[in-house]
C-alpha cells in the first residue's frame, strides 16, 4: 500500500516535468504558454519553434509516460502491486502533465504522454488508436482532431480486446479519453466553428 502511494506521488511529479515549457525556456528564455493556444504541449511548440523542437518535446513527454508505466510494472512484479496500481500510475502521470502543481496547474493536454504510457501498457491497442489518429491527421490536417479522435476511441478499442474483464484498463482509458476531451474543449469549439489551426500554420515568438 505504501509502495503504491509512493508510486503515484512519484508519477505525478514526473508528469510535472513539462518538456514544452522546459525546452522553450532553455531555447528562448520564455514561457511557451504566452504564445499560440497558451498550452504547454508539443503542438504549440511546433507552431512556435518548429518541427525540430516539437519532435524533441514529443519524444521526452512520451518517454515520461513510458517511464511511469515501466516503473509501475517493475514494482508490481517486485512488491506484488495489483493491476489497478499500474493503471493508476498512468492516471497520475497524466494528472501531473495536465495539471502540474509546479506550473500552477497550467500544463499540456496529455497526448504525447498518453502515447508513451499506453505503448508500454498495451502496444496493440495503442497502435490501433495511433493509426486511426494518423489517418484523421492526414485527411483533416488538424493535430487536435487527430488527438481527440485517437484518445476518444481508446476505451472502445480496449472493450473490443478485453470486454469488461479488465476493469483497470477500462478505468485508465476512460480517464484518458475524458481528460483529453476536457483539455481540448477550446479546440473542439474551434473545430465546430471551422476556425481550428491546421498543420503548417506558424506563430512568431518575440526575439
Amino acid at each position: 500500500m505504501i509502495m503504491g502511494i509512493l508510486l503515484l506521488i512519484g508519477c505525478y511529479f514526473i508528469g510535472n516535468l513539462d518538456f514544452a515549457y522546459i525546452v522553450v525556456k532553455k531555447v528562448k528564455n520564455d514561457d511557451i504558454r504566452n504564445y499560440g493556444s497558451g498550452n504547454a504541449g508539443t503542438t504549440n511548440v511546433l507552431r512556435t519553434l518548429g518541427l525540430k523542437y516539437a519532435a524533441l518535446v514529443l519524444l521526452l513527454d512520451a518517454l515520461k509516460g513510458t517511464l511511469c508505466i515501466g516503473i509501475a510494472k517493475y514494482l508490481a512484479l517486485k512488491y506484488g502491486l495489483n493491476a489497478m496500481w499500474i493503471a493508476s500510475a498512468g492516471i497520475a502521470v497524466l494528472c501531473g502533465h495536465n495539471w502540474p502543481i509546479l506550473l500552477k496547474f497550467r500544463g499540456g493536454k496529455g497526448t504525447a504522454t498518453s502515447i508513451g504510457l499506453f505503448l508500454l501498457y498495451d502496444w496493440r491497442i495503442a497502435l490501433i488508436c495511433i493509426g486511426i489518429a494518423l489517418v484523421i491527421l492526414a485527411v483533416f490536417k488538424m493535430v487536435s482532431l487527430a488527438s481527440i479522435t485517437g484518445m476518444t476511441i481508446l476505451p472502445f478499442v480496449t472493450l473490443l480486446f478485453f470486454g469488461v474483464s479488465n476493469p483497470p484498463a477500462l478505468i485508465l482509458t476512460i480517464f484518458m479519453a475524458l481528460s483529453t476531451d476536457i483539455q481540448h474543449r477550446s479546440n473542439i469549439k474551434r473545430i465546430v466553428s471551422g476556425t481550428e489551426s491546421k498543420i503548417g500554420q506558424h506563430i512568431e515568438m518575440k526575439k
